[in-house]
């Protein structure tokens, strides 16, 4: 029975160490049935204060009211999403729920819009901190990408074209093949 019991300790322990990662937060830019766009933020509230200590090194989190830390996530998040590259996007109807994993929420008041581009950087300057990015549009299939250090959090990756390297290689047999045959025909004439 003290085996069972210490077996059930070690499981939860280990189970809460590794339940939130602070290198980790989420956005979901989710499409509604109505054609409306909603913006999801999740990150363990110590990433947010990590994330503010950083940005207002002089701010004591410690002393300020949980209002002002709402307030102060809510200014982070909102000056540091930039969707279609676009910063004024208009983001309405914000809270914040602050828990051991704070969740900020946007509606996006924009009849014609659908994000093609998102730049995150309120994590960014955090130690070996991602963000998945998740796109749900109502009638078209998910994206699913990761915002970090190697993409400086911006979907699509600066300077990515959407060619496969693959392609290139399709290409660049048939023209060895051409260059090499001419080349073979180019010799078999001059002997």
């Amino acid at each position: 029975m003290f085996k069972i019991r210490c077996l059930i300790i070690l499981l939860l322990l280990v189970e809460s160490v590794f339940a939130h990662n602070p290198q980790v937060s989420t956005i979901s830019i989710i499409q509604n049935e109505n054609k409306k766009w909603s913006v999801f933020i999740t990150a363990p509230l110590y990433t947010c204060q990590l994330a503010i200590k950083n940005k207002f090194p002089q701010m004591n989190i410690d002393s300020i009211s949980s209002f002002e830390i709402q307030k102060t996530i809510l200014d982070l998040v909102k000056n540091n999403l930039i969707i279609n590259g676009d910063s004024s996007v208009k983001l309405m109807n914000d809270k914040v729920q602050l828990a051991h994993e704070t969740t900020i929420f946007f509606d996006i008041n924009n009849d014609d819009f659908f994000p093609i581009e998102i730049s995150f950087t309120a994590f960014s300057k955090l130690y070996n901190h991602f963000t998945l990015l998740k796109i749900v549009p109502s009638n078209s299939k998910e994206v699913t990408y990761i915002l970090n250090a190697d993409n400086k959090f911006h979907f699509p990756k600066r300077n990515e074209t959407y060619s496969n390297p693959f392609d290139f290689y399709l290409l660049f047999v048939p023209i060895s093949i051409i260059i090499f045959y001419l080349l073979y025909k180019y010799y078999n004439k001059r002997h």
